[in-house]
């Protein structure tokens, strides 16, 4: 027991100990405790603390000299910035802590294709998407006609056919439903050119080959430049566009029940 008193005593004797002073502001080591700094060595702690000290010296020196040689005039004007900002600052803190209580975050599926569906012209292609499933493997694979054929026809049989033989792929994309930039496009199918795609269609198959390897590829969809862009590759940007709307609607409500409430409990009038 003395010993956890003595420990006690001696961290708080540590934890008040002087270590700079400014005039009449002073640095603790508490301070310096309280920032929770990260040193990789003695000598990092060292640098990183000292120049901790010099800054905080540095800045209260400009605050005093700034004091003494400021006008009137713009200190006033100073003041107003300062008052606002600080208004502005808690305003905005506890109107963030009232819309994570009370706005509804959960946007359905529903809701989002019914903005999609009123909406779709304003969300045109900047740039062609592809969607695509991809198979690779060894070129003296012995059932090639076999997976070719299957992965041309690709009914659930077949998948479950190709599924089956997926540890011979050296790669294998087989989901269809995600929708990628030309860019992407190219940097994920490397046998594949921008000539390739300049007449691409819709459905088109490829099977090429190298020394070692064939790729099957079939482009399952393509979307040009200014089409409506799909609703799978824009839902975020609807969620987060309908979330916004809902809290501007909520703050423009917000700000005039606080009027409101503020005039009702006689704590806002207006003189005229």
């Amino acid at each position: 027991m003395l010993i956890t008193i003595g420990c006690n005593e001696l961290n708080n004797t540590r934890q008040n100990q002087l270590i700079a002073r400014v005039d009449n502001n002073y640095l603790y080591v508490s301070d310096i405790d309280n920032l929770n700094l990260r040193f990789s060595s003695v000598s990092d702690s060292i640098i990183k603390t000292k120049n901790f000290i010099n800054t905080w010296a540095k800045n209260l020196l400009l605050y005093n000299k700034s004091l003494l040689n400021i006008t009137n005039e713009n200190k006033k004007s100073l003041d107003k910035l300062l008052d606002q900002y600080k208004l502005d600052l808690y305003n905005s803190n506890y109107k963030s802590s009232i819309i994570k209580s009370k706005i509804d975050t959960l946007i359905t599926k529903s809701q989002l294709n019914e903005y999609y569906e009123m909406n779709n012209s304003i969300f045109l292609l900047k740039e062609s998407l592809y969607r695509y499933r991809l198979i690779e493997f060894p070129k003296n694979n012995i059932d090639r006609n076999e997976i070719t054929k299957r992965f041309i026809r690709h009914s659930d049989l077949d998948k479950i056919f190709l599924d089956s033989l997926s540890f011979q792929f050296s790669n294998s994309f087989q989901n269809d439903n995600t929708w990628y930039t030309k860019k992407v496009l190219l940097k994920n199918l490397s046998f594949l050119t921008s000539k390739d795609l300049l007449n691409i269609k819709k459905s088109q198959i490829f099977e090429v080959e190298d020394t070692i390897q064939v790729y099957l590829l079939k482009i399952e969809d393509y979307l040009s430049k200014d089409e409506i862009a799909p609703m799978s590759s824009i839902e975020n940007t609807i969620r987060n566009i309908v979330f916004n709307q809902r809290k501007l609607e909520f703050l423009k409500n917000f700000d005039q029940e606080i009027i409101n409430d503020a005039i009702q409990n006689k704590k806002f009038e207006i003189y005229h």
